[in-house]
């Protein structure tokens, strides 16, 4: 129970702050428990990281494979998926990472790899998907990529303001100029189904 407590905690400490070193300290005077409780449990600090990002990572990529693999609406996956990326984005954006190659560079190549392997396969399927289905132009898929993950970290820059909002945004942008007519009729949640 403790050890699903202590990975809840930090999950949700990187969600809201993005990677930072925090110390065994911190997180059982917080918890409420010992040190010596939670190193019984992980054994150290960098299996407790480890753990807690790596299960991080595989809650989204199992909820995006999910939503890829339903009979849903394009749009509808567009914006589900959006969801999980944006309730994630701080743990993994470009500061937290750079974060988390200096103090752990071997969680960061688990991270980087699983990205690389698990992640972005998915959303090639997902574009891939929309263009043969005829509601996304048929642009090349790493160029989207590459417009979604370059608005993204401009966007995701830390600063004090929300960015929720503007992550909407940039998303109605985005899916504005890639949506075909047909795909455009979705757009605002006006769903039928495309499939």
């Amino acid at each position: 129970m403790i050890k699903e407590k202590t990975q809840k905690y930090l999950g949700k400490r990187f969600q809201q702050e993005g990677f930072s070193s925090i110390s065994i300290n911190e997180i059982a005077a917080d918890l409420n428990v010992s040190k010596k409780t939670i190193y019984k449990e992980f054994g150290s600090k960098h299996k407790l990281i480890e753990t807690t990002i790596m299960s991080m990572l595989n809650e989204a990529y199992y909820n995006v494979l999910y939503v890829v693999s339903n009979e849903s609406p394009f749009v509808e996956k567009f914006y589900t998926i959006f969801d999980t990326v944006k309730e994630n984005l701080k743990t993994f954006d470009d500061i937290s990472l750079a974060e988390l190659k200096r103090t752990h560079p071997k969680i960061w190549v688990k991270v980087a790899r699983f990205r690389k392997y698990n992640i972005i396969p998915l959303l090639r399927l997902l574009i891939t998907s929309g263009i043969k289905k005829g509601v996304l132009n048929g642009y090349p898929i790493e160029l989207y990529l590459k417009l979604i993950y370059g608005a993204i970290s401009e966007v995701t820059k830390r600063n004090a303001k929300p960015i929720d909002g503007e992550l909407d945004q940039l998303l109605k942008i985005i899916l504005n100029g890639a949506l075909t007519k047909k795909g455009k009729k979705f757009l605002n949640y006006k769903l039928v189904d495309v499939n």
